[in-house]
């Protein structure tokens, strides 16, 4: 009998492409839950998902208000209240397994390091980043050592079936097609790095019967700038306008150490380029 996976969020940009990818598999029981079915942010809601809460089920965290809506207090009271949910119900009906979708932006998103790995201290900036780490420990603090526990830590997540216009790959390729000028601020040379949808979805998938446990950089270990990415996107709209505008906050490169994902990766896991990943989302929004 299949394994359960259970995503909550599956829904939204990252879920819906996850429950796609682990259905077509058929090696998993899939069951995800959303607004409008559940909201997360309602204690006795989420009691509600007690009879899929069993020893041999792998709980998918990927659940949150979007960045989008702002870096606000609200918006961060709103999230907490999704984490505060969950673990209260995982304490009352422990899974074999949680896989919780933290970010990058624990470790600050306007600090220069070009190096950050798992060890690097966090320092998180935003409530997004505040409300990311709080979560961590809070799971941390309730699965202890009778719930395995991993927290991904993953930059910008772009690639097809992003709807959202944000700053980077998915708000540039919008731009592009529907004939608008895309905004970039400064030159756009500050170092980032973005990981594909699948890649993610990928990881996440051989993540599942995997021993490791713990905090894990989704990083494929090449960094690129924003002016990259409309580079690449010219190629395909030679006439794509770009607007510069003056930076309103310091210039800070971000780059990171990848040796501990590859290290659990098998030795044929590619991460897909920017290139590969910029055409795929031309490819399905026109």
């Amino acid at each position: 009998m299949p394994k359960k996976i259970i995503i909550l969020g599956h829904s939204g940009f990252i879920g819906s492409r996850l429950e796609g990818m682990l259905s077509v598999s058929g090696r998993w029981e899939v069951i995800g839950r959303s607004l409008p079915e559940i909201d997360l942010t309602d204690q006795e809601q989420v009691l509600q998902l007690a009879p899929y809460m069993t020893p041999d089920a792998t709980l998918v965290l990927a659940a949150a208000v979007k960045r989008q809506f702002g870096d606000t207090l609200e918006v961060f009271r709103q999230n907490m209240a999704i984490v505060e949910n969950v673990c209260h119900l995982l304490a009352l009906y422990p899974v074999g397994r949680v896989i919780f979708m933290s970010s990058s932006a624990v470790y600050g998103e306007e600090t220069e390091n070009k190096c950050i790995s798992e060890q690097t201290p966090v320092n998180p900036t935003s409530y997004y980043g505040i409300n990311k780490y709080t979560a961590e420990c809070l799971l941390k603090k309730v699965c202890a050592d009778k719930i395995s526990l991993v927290c991904l830590r993953p930059p910008l997540i772009y690639g097809p079936g992003d709807s959202g216009k944000t700053y980077g790959p998915a708000g540039f390729v919008a731009a592009a097609i529907e004939s608008q000028p895309v905004t970039l601020w400064g030159d756009g040379t500050e170092l980032r790095e973005f990981i594909y949808i699948d890649d993610l979805c990928r990881l996440i998938e051989h993540l599942v019967d995997h021993p490791f446990t713990g905090e894990l950089n989704v990083v494929g270990g090449t960094p690129y700038c924003f002016a990259d990415v409309i580079a690449i996107l010219k190629k395909n709209v030679p006439a794509l306008a770009v607007n510069l505008r003056p930076r309103s906050k310091q210039k800070a490169d971000n780059a990171f150490d990848n040796q501990k994902i590859r290290a659990l990766l098998p030795d044929d896991f590619r991460f897909t380029s920017l290139e590969t990943g910029v055409a795929a989302m031309l490819e399905t929004r026109v």
